[in-house]
């Protein structure tokens, strides 16, 4: 599993630290591969009532945000590749607290 954020290169070793995930993490703050991949950006993609109960979610559950990472109005998504160069999984947020199902993720992954 390979991870890509958007934020500035400082952001990786506190998320790796938060997370205890020891695998690849990158950053493109240019955006470019999310334009690639055509994930969604915009200002509308944070004002969706499904950002706003997934914040007020986060909130009471102890894990508002403290500090912007990277373009909050860059959406982001999943794939899952190979072998080779083949996509098993491709999924684009629609909006903030927009998530791939994970039983989609762990079926499109044992392929």
């Amino acid at each position: 599993m390979v991870l890509i954020g958007n934020g500035p290169h400082f952001f990786i070793k506190p998320f790796r630290e938060s997370t205890k995930y020891k695998g690849p993490i990158y950053t493109d703050p240019s955006l470019e591969s999310y334009q690639i991949l055509g994930f969604k950006k915009g200002l509308m993609t944070l004002l969706g009532v499904k950002s706003f109960r997934e914040g007020i979610r986060a909130a009471f559950s102890g894990f508002a945000k403290v500090q912007i990472q990277g373009d909050t109005n860059q959406q982001g998504g999943v794939i899952i590749m190979g072998p080779g160069n083949k996509a098993h999984y491709f999924y684009k947020n629609s909006e903030t607290g927009d998530h791939a199902p994970m039983t989609e993720i762990v079926e499109a992954y044992k392929k």
